[in-house]
């Protein structure tokens, strides 16, 4: 298990040398259906909000989701760890625990790590109580 984890370790960084992200946060070759994701007003009553967002592999080899890292511990990512073909497309859908959330509004960055390099997609809105 070590090794394989150090080997995928290896991949991301030389992968990383060779994706280039632009300014929009997107990497050469990943492509999403959009780039933000606004929930509007979210009741922090015990529910579960959702989104997707759909990647598709527009690189010219497989494309393997490493790893989908939220910036707080009140969003959860699921996502197939399958490699994408070229051109296929998957959804990455975004759990939001409003329970878990501070009142007010948030602006929440998830980055997509691949072996092609980063990319950066955001999920926004405003949190209230009833």
């Amino acid at each position: 298990m070590k090794r394989l984890i150090s080997i995928l370790t290896l991949l991301t960084l030389c992968f990383s040398a060779v994706g280039q992200s632009n300014n929009s946060g997107q990497t050469s070759g990943i492509s999403f259906d959009k780039k933000e994701y606004d929930f509007g007003n979210v009741l922090r009553e015990n529910k579960d909000y959702t989104c997707t967002f759909v990647l598709e592999n527009k690189t010219d080899k497989p494309l393997v989701l490493l790893s989908v890292n939220t910036s707080c511990s009140c969003l959860k990512a699921r996502y197939s760890r399958r490699p994408l073909k070229v051109g296929d497309k998957t959804p990455i859908t975004m759990v939001l625990e409003a329970s878990k959330m501070e009142k007010g509004i948030f602006h929440r960055v998830v980055e997509v790590h691949t072996n092609a390099g980063v990319a950066r997609v955001v999920v926004k809105g405003n949190s209230i109580t009833k």
